[in-house]
């Protein structure tokens, strides 16, 4: 993956074929996860993506916890919306190629990775420990590649935010 800064502040992003797949479906199930209302999402994502034990620990609850969750909800529909946008510009499966990242979705884009990364280490119960290197070289199945989602789409976000002209 090959990332500029161009002097708009867009993005030019350059991916390989299995890099596009990856981020292909890292959008794909992550804007499944924003059409699903919070109420019906997995707990331990709800958890991640609504910080409904951080209401909870600062005392915010019932109808005013309620309100703060449709709120983060409608912010995520809108990423989605973007994210529909994203899938349609990023180059097919099976094929690599460039994208031009405007610099006004630079930051939402960024939400929508790390909500992935977010989503993908609360299925596993992944903590810090966990994502360390040798973690991830000890580690079988689907939590192997939850961690590779995890790592790969880290070090993209850090590309993307430290590009430069």
């Amino acid at each position: 993956m090959r990332v500029t800064r161009e002097k708009s502040g867009d993005r030019s992003i350059e991916l390989a074929a299995p890099e596009a797949a990856l981020l292909r479906q890292a959008l794909e199930t992550t804007a499944e996860g924003y059409r699903t209302h919070p109420g019906e999402l997995d707990p331990m994502v709800g958890n991640v993506w609504y910080g409904r034990a951080g209401l909870r620990e600062a005392g915010i609850r019932g109808e005013d916890a309620l309100h703060w969750i449709e709120g983060l909800h409608e912010v995520r529909l809108g990423r989605e919306k973007s994210t529909q946008d994203w899938l349609k510009k990023i180059p097919p499966l099976g094929q690599s190629g460039g994208w031009r990242l405007p610099s006004k979705e630079v930051d939402a884009f960024l939400a929508t990775l790390n909500d992935h990364r977010l989503r993908r280490a609360a299925e596993f119960d992944l903590g810090e420990g966990d994502l360390e290197v040798n973690a991830l070289e000890r580690s079988k199945g689907d939590k192997r590649i939850a961690l590779v989602e995890i790592h790969f789409l880290a070090w993209m976000m850090e590309k993307i935010g430290r590009a430069h002209v």
